[in-house]
Formats: C-alpha cells, structure tokens, sequence
C-alpha cells in the first residue's frame, strides 16, 4: 500500500513539472519565461522594439497614403485606400492589427500577428479561421515571439504555419531552414473567399508570372476597381518568393545570414541575434563584411542605397503611368473605344498593377532580388502603355 502511495505521488509530481515546464501540451510558453534561460537572446528580441529609419526603409511609422497619393487612386475600393501604415515590427504585429481601419474579413488576419490563432485553430478546426474577427478574445494572445519559429524548443527550428506546409507540396526544390522560418509570414497569399483560411498562390510556382497564373485559373479577384472597372489583385509582402533566383539566394545565404547575424558573447556557442531588421541599422559588420570582406561599411550603405534608390523612381513613375492608365478607362466608352478593347486594357491594367504591386510592397525596397524588381517594373510599364495604346 505504501508503495502505491509513493508511485503515485512520484506521478503527480512528474505530472506538476511536466506542466511548470510548459510543453506543447500545456500551452504556448511566453517569449518573457525564457529571458532567465536565454537572456541575450532575449535582449535582443526585445530590441525589435525600437523603431529607426533607413534611407528607403525602416520601422518608424509612416501613413503611406500621405506619402503616395497615388494609391489612393490605385487602391480605390480596397482597404488599402482607407488604411495603410508602414509595419513598426514584428514585436508591435499584434497591436498594430488591433488598430488598423481596414475591414477583417475573417479571424484568420490573425494567423502571421500571434501564435495565439494557432491555439484557435487547434479548438475550432478550419472554422476558426472564418470566426468574426472582433468577437475573438485577444486579450491573452502574444505577438509574434519565440513559439512562432521554435514552438517550446528555444534551438530547434518549427513550420508552425500550416499554409506553408501546404504550398510547400506543390513546389519542386530543397529550401533551407534559414528561409522557410520567414516564409511562413513574409510571403503573398490570399484568404480563401469561402473558408477564409490562408493560401498562398506559390502552390504554382515561386515567380510571379506562375502566382498570378493561379489566380488567373482560379478566377479570383481581390476586388473590382470602381472607376476602371479591372478585377485586381491585392499583394501582400512577398520577401521569400522575391528572394528566389537572388545573386545573394544562389550563394547559399539564407534570411537568417543576414537578419540574424552572431552576436559577440562568451561561450561556445554561437548565438544569433533575434532583432529582426534591416542590416542598414547599425548592422552591416555583423551580417556584411564576413563575405564582403573588400568593402566597408559606407561603401556597401552606399552601394545599397543607390540600388533601391533607383527601383524607388521606378516604382513612383510607373505607379503615376498606371494612375493615367485608370483615368483612361474612366472615359474609354464615352471616348468611343471599344467594348473589346476596353475588356483587353482592363486584362493588361490587372496584370501591370499586379507586378508594380509585387514590387511596392516587397519590404526590401528592391534589394532583396534587383533584377527581378526592375525586370517588373519595366513589364508593368510595358504592359500599361500597350492598355494606353488600346483606349486611344
């Protein structure tokens, strides 16, 4: 009897330490409980906080709308034309989603701000992601922290989004760890019109030509422009798929090499900095020069800035081509043109705000992949002028 007794004390104890301990199964553990067990890694998480600039770039909060007038004409009819601030960080996603004056079609907005949805997701199945995004307590979820890329197990790196996990199957190549910890969030997707679960497009192929071909396939829009009349397509921030086919990408060097660069400690180990930002911050020694070891550090600001300077003119003078591009539809039938010519402008103005988009909102400013944002540029002007030619 006594024997008994003691085994099941000794399996309530194990039960006690196994839920102190914060598995998988008792919860999402908090990015602060493991500051005691990592505190540098911890420090630097919680640099995240900060918020500077770059030359084209940075986390300070900025209303795009009032720095580009222009969307407010391209994105007539979509929320980006009601709200559209520059991202403060991972460490503020939460917070900001909160605040943001765009409508929430469904608690899926969720799924890239907290670990939290994922709890959701495990309660409610495939209905969570369709649940009234306001009537959802979000008042013990956590930002974007540790259990995003390493679930309970600092070390050891976790796909907790499983819309990657599915377009993953249909995509043909090996990817690093180092990438697909980023490319859970920092990817173009849409939500599913009928369940609003997340679905990325890449399922086809990682270029934009095979993104947007899904789309054409699927006969999706994300809404209809009210003055051109044209079904567009909204893109989200696509890093991982712009990174693809890189100078840097083909090198090997992964998200992590450059954004989580080794910090300087004592140990053996080597720890990587957890403050996810711009190398242009103070970071160029860290995440640069191990490779560009010629260069130093004002040669390669110099260098990068001039390279997203350039794609920054690009981008504003193609937006403006478009904005004409939209006025003349406005007028196309009262101007005479015809019924198929306008329908064929309306297909070229999709596909020309389709790529101007996909290189406005890619968070590099063009540095990312160069060649592929001005190869765009150049096919979202070509295809503007020829939808110019068709209205005239």
């Amino acid at each position: 009897m006594k024997k008994q007794l003691l085994l099941l004390c000794v399996l309530g104890l194990a039960v006690l330490i196994t839920a102190c301990s914060g598995s998988d199964a008792e919860g999402i553990i908090s990015a602060s409980e493991w500051e005691d067990d990592h505190p540098e890694i911890y420090a630097s998480y919680q640099e995240n906080s900060e918020m500077e600039e770059t030359a084209y770039g940075g986390s300070v909060p900025i209303d795009y709308l009032e720095k580009y007038p222009y969307l407010k004409v391209l994105y007539e009819g979509n929320g980006f034309s009601i709200d559209y601030q520059r991202a403060r960080g991972h460490v503020y996603a939460m917070e900001d989603i909160l605040n943001i004056e765009r409508p929430k079609p469904g608690a899926s907005c969720l799924s890239c701000k907290t670990s939290g949805f994922l709890e959701l997701l495990d309660e409610h199945g495939i209905d969570a992601n369709a649940m009234d995004f306001e009537e959802v307590d979000k008042s013990t979820m956590e930002t974007i922290s540790c259990y995003d890329c390493h679930r309970n197990e600092p070390g050891v790196v976790s796909i907790t989004r499983e819309h990657l996990n599915k377009a993953l199957e249909g995509i043909d190549g090996e990817f690093e760890d180092g990438d697909l910890v980023c490319a859970q969030c920092h990817v173009e997707y849409h939500l599913d019109p009928e369940t609003k679960e997340v679905v990325m497009p890449s399922v086809s192929g990682l270029d934009p030509q095979s993104m947007m071909a899904f789309y054409d396939e699927a006969g999706y829009s994300d809404w209809v422009h009210p003055v051109s009349g044209t079904q567009l397509l909204k893109v989200q921030h696509p890093e991982w798929e712009t990174f693809q086919g890189s100078i840097h990408n083909s090198m090997g060097v992964t998200c992590v090499t450059c954004h989580m660069p080794e910090m300087e400690g004592e140990g053996e180990e080597a720890l990587k900095s957890h403050h996810w930002t711009s190398p242009l911050k103070d970071g160029i020694e860290a995440s640069c020069l191990g490779c560009h070891q010629d260069d130093t550090v004002e040669s390669l600001k110099e260098r990068v800035e001039n390279l997203q300077g350039e794609v920054e003119e690009k981008t504003n003078e193609t937006a403006l081509l478009i904005v004409d591009l939209i006025e003349a539809l406005k007028n196309a039938e009262s101007n005479g043109v015809s019924d198929e010519n306008i329908a064929e402008a309306r297909k070229l103005h999709r596909a020309a705000q389709w790529y101007w988009d996909f290189v406005f909102v890619e968070n590099s400013e063009g540095f990312h992949n160069n060649a592929l944002s001005h190869r765009l540029l150049d096919d979202a002007r070509s295809l503007t002028e020829e939808a110019l030619a068709l209205l005239e």
